[in-house]
């Protein structure tokens, strides 16, 4: 019963308390005795609907009360019985005959149910809604209380190395002036300052030869070396120091319980064999290399794929840099080579005796290299074999080289692809076998976070190709064995696992998500499958939603 409503007594008789009936026709509260021996009397009883008291308030009374039309605004004395389309307004008779008589009039309690059901998933619509935005504000209040704590706890980072460091200082001064001979200095010279004094009173001709020959004045004519430790103020902070501090990123809130959509966009069939990978460069034209070749791609929408080589060359893996250029991780001469717009190629790092797997060019120009000797792939322990990750600065000088772990076990086997984060974390593809891989999620300071290894989700063995990062910095990776796509939040857990050929695609090798926040897939041939998917490649655009 809505509590808003208060039931007093009988309406009928006005004596009985224990109200256990409703007229919904009448809008009467009714004791028992009312509703067998009064209510019976009214005219047209037997048409009325009475319901339980308990019902009161409930769905049950709204279903059962009678749908009210009101009079007509036009002529005040007559019921709205029929509703016209035409002019979208409930209209009388009257109505009918003087301005309705060619315009689409349907029965009033037809239109009623064709508007009860709008309303109904409106209603719904705004219970989700409601639901989703207060979903919302809890994440956005744990995303304010995470970056407070985060702000306060960098503050203090840094208040705490500035503190050992003035600590530091001070100490120091203190021992430098605690070393110094002024005092003992100081007394010495008062007192030969006053042996000096009493052979002058003495007036002793045999004292005042005696003292002179103990004393010179060579000894005063030189001062004491006086070095005192002065504090000079360094460079007021820079704003490159208050930048390092930290900032704040826009960052898109959305309901975790948010519908995980990909869906087909549109194909474009290819005349290769394998797309092995695919990157865009500012101005949205697209690059491809297969096992042999590096290829320009225009992609328009109800366009034509078009295709052109560009140069033939082996790579393992590819990746913009400034101004357009390309950087191409060779894959016999261990070396990263920079294909400039004029098709000239500039060696950029050598490695001596790796090669370079993975390559991926970070957004502050930053370029890491996944690396490994190069023979077999094998993964006994014992295994003397340098298999890296290698940051470079944008000239090719090496920053950093992370190979093992806390623990001292080797972070990969063979980096096959690298991304990174908005925090400049890295996800990277890592083969451990030639049929199985693994997700390595590595951080800037090179701690191993994570690993992902698909142990429950897949149904034969986990093989990643490729990857790419979301702005909510989840994880899309494909997976060829499974022909799936893995989607993972940041902390590696698997939030959904979708077969791609349930989106109408097989064999799903390289991703890229491109400036319009489609997600691109291209594929490879593959001769073991006889079915006529398999007979071309592919790059299909799909349009992604809550990941």
């Amino acid at each position: 019963m809505d509590g808003a409503q208060t039931i007093s007594g009988c309406h009928l008789c006005q004596r009985s308390g224990n109200v256990k009936w409703k007229c919904v026709s009448c809008q009467l509260l009714l004791c028992n005795t009312c509703k067998s021996n009064v209510h019976p009397k009214f005219k047209l009883a037997d048409t009325h609907l009475i319901i339980d008291i308990k019902d009161v308030g409930t769905s049950i009374e709204y279903s059962y009360k009678e749908i009210e039309y009101g009079k007509c605004s036009w002529h005040i004395n007559q019921d709205t019985n029929l509703y016209c389309k035409d002019c979208s307004s409930l209209v009388c008779p009257k109505c009918v005959s003087e301005t309705h008589q060619q315009h689409v009039l349907v029965d009033t309690d037809q239109i009623y149910t064709e508007k009860e059901s709008q309303l109904s998933n409106l209603i719904e619509l705004y219970k989700l809604k409601i639901t989703s935005n207060t979903n919302i504000n809890k994440i956005f209040q744990n995303k304010y209380d995470e970056s407070k704590g985060t702000i306060i706890k960098r503050k203090e980072d840094i208040a705490k190395i500035l503190d050992d460091h003035s600590t530091k200082m001070l100490y120091q001064l203190e021992e430098k002036c605690k070393n110094t001979d002024f005092d003992s200095e100081l007394e010495d010279l008062n007192k030969t300052l006053d042996i000096l004094l009493k052979c002058r009173q003495s007036r002793r001709g045999d004292l005042l030869l005696d003292t002179l020959k103990t004393i010179q004045d060579t000894e005063i004519q030189h001062d004491l070396a006086a070095c005192f430790p002065r504090f000079v103020m360094g460079r007021p902070i820079s704003r490159k120091i208050i930048e390092k501090f930290g900032s704040f990123k826009e960052e898109t809130v959305l309901d975790p319980n948010e519908e995980i959509i990909l869906k087909l966009k549109s194909s474009h069939v290819t005349s290769l064999k394998m797309i092995k990978r695919i990157v865009e460069d500012l101005g949205g034209t697209f690059y491809v290399i297969d096992e042999s070749s590096l290829y320009r791609v225009v992609l328009k929408k109800g366009e034509k794929l078009q295709t052109k080589k560009i140069t033939d060359i082996k790579a393992f893996d590819i990746s913009f840099f400034k101004c357009n250029e390309i950087l191409i991780a060779m894959q016999t001469e261990g070396k990263i080579m920079i294909l400039k717009q004029s098709l000239n190629m500039k060696l950029f790092h050598s490695f001596s005796g790796l090669l370079p797997r993975a390559i991926h060019r970070t957004k502050d120009d930053k370029v890491i290299v996944g690396v490994r000797e190069a023979g077999e792939l094998l993964l006994s322990p014992g295994e003397d074999c340098k298999r890296q990750i290698i940051i470079l600065d944008i000239n090719g000088l090496e920053e950093n080289v992370f190979e093992y772990d806390k623990d001292g076990q080797r972070i990969v086997s063979m980096p096959m692809k690298i991304k990174t984060n908005s925090d400049d974390d890295m996800l990277i593809i890592d083969m451990i076998s030639k049929l199985e891989g693994r997700i390595v999620f590595l951080t800037k300071n090179g701690n191993v976070s994570w690993v992902y290894n698909a142990d429950e989700s897949s149904y034969s063995l986990f093989k990643p190709w490729d990857l790419v990062v979301t702005s909510r910095d989840n994880a899309i990776i494909s997976d060829i064995t499974n022909q799936a796509f893995h989607i993972l939040n940041s902390k590696g857990q698997l939030i959904k696992m979708m077969r791609s050929i349930d989106i109408g695609l097989s064999l799903p090798f390289s991703l890229l998500i491109n400036q319009e926040g489609d997600l691109l897939v291209g594929t490879s041939i593959d001769d073991s499958v006889d079915t006529y998917q398999h007979k071309s490649t592919y790059i299909f655009r799909i349009t992604v939603k809550g990941i």
